[in-house]
């Protein structure tokens, strides 16, 4: 759905001035650091109204991986099955639970399915390689900055559906080569990546954002309290992130790491770069503490381009990044692609 399509939605189902609209959305972005698009921003404003963006036909109503956002309830995704996580068992209120994972792909991303105790015995049934049609699922970030479908009471899973072709979603393999190494000049928004190259410069600013420990979703002071919107009064969590321009020899790109691609980065977990801003009371001191270090970085970085509208420029934000590389590998791939012509 592109954004004009989502603002008159909003605007025909809510009744808010168009003008009052925008400026909640470009709000929002500043909020986000201008880590969203336009229409992810519009996204999350609608779900914050109330207003569903998912139409009525379930069959057809589809959300592509790519487009999921944050926040977003009751949405359709159907993708084929790349990965299953064993099931994991904690204890909760004096009781065991559990809880298991597994990741599909539509040829446009991938995201992890999250399974919790009723949903067990469907997780059971499905296995690698199956095309699943997950209904009315929810988004939220993970604790590493990652977006997460969680199955609730209502979601309906399907596996294997007769309404869907098999053909129409790429194999696991397929999806992997659409995130075959490029060169930055060839870089445009909307793709899948995987870059080598130098990191020329990271930027020395705040490195963390609160979120909320129970559901990850991030927190924001209010007169001195901090309040999540599901779970009300909280104490937040830090989380790492880091901005910063990598260089392959024919162009460069801002880039943007979360989580764990944020501590691989910097070569320091967030306990220990919230323990270095707290002792210098300096929310960027931990970047500017390893920066000498990670200037001239050599990483391979996995992850999706998107057009940031304040910068007129494409960036990237990571889904994977890797500082121990086996160049070996590399270099393999790439005589590969020059003898046999696999690189598009």
């Amino acid at each position: 759905m592109d954004y004009e399509t989502i603002i008159e939605r909003i605007v025909k189902s809510t009744g808010i001035d168009r003008k009052l609209l925008t400026s909640k959305i470009e709000d929002k972005i500043k909020e986000l650091d201008k880590l969203v698009s336009k229409e992810g921003a519009a996204h999350i404003i609608a779900n914050e109204l109330g207003v569903s963006l998912i139409d009525s036909d379930a069959s057809q109503d589809y959300v592509n991986i790519k487009n999921l956002v944050g926040g977003l309830r009751n949405v359709i995704v159907m993708g084929r099955v790349v990965d299953i996580y064993p099931i994991n068992s904690f204890q909760k209120e004096g009781k065991e639970s559990q809880v298991a994972a597994l990741s599909i792909s539509d040829g446009t991303g991938f995201v992890r399915i999250v399974f919790w105790e009723d949903s067990i015995p469907v997780f059971k049934n499905i296995k690698e390689g199956d095309i699943i049609k997950v209904i009315n699922a929810y988004v939220k970030e993970n604790k590493f900055g990652k977006l997460e479908l969680h199955i609730s009471y209502r979601t309906k899973v399907r596996i294997n559906p007769e309404d869907i072709d098999p053909k129409s979603i790429p194999s696991a393999s397929k999806v992997q080569r659409q995130s075959e190494r490029i060169d930055l000049i060839e870089l445009k928004r909307d793709m899948n990546i995987k870059v080598l190259g130098v990191v020329v410069n990271v930027f020395k600013k705040n490195c963390f954002f609160n979120v909320c420990p129970d559901c990850g979703k991030s927190v924001k002071l209010d007169e001195g309290i901090y309040m999540c919107k599901e779970h009300g009064r909280i104490e937040p969590n830090k989380k790492l992130f880091v901005s910063f321009v990598l260089d392959d020899g024919t162009n460069n790109v801002r880039c943007t790491s979360f989580g764990r691609d944020a501590e691989e980065l910097l070569g320091i977990s967030t306990k220990e770069a919230v323990d270095l801003a707290d002792s210098h009371e300096d929310s960027s001191y931990p970047i500017e503490h390893v920066t000498e270090r990670v200037l001239g970085k050599e990483v391979i970085v996995y992850g999706r381009t998107s057009f940031n509208d304040f910068s007129n420029t494409v960036e990237v934000i990571t889904n994977k990044l890797i500082s121990n590389i086996n160049f070996e590998n590399e270099l393999a791939v790439i005589f590969n692609e020059v003898q046999y012509g696999d690189k598009d």
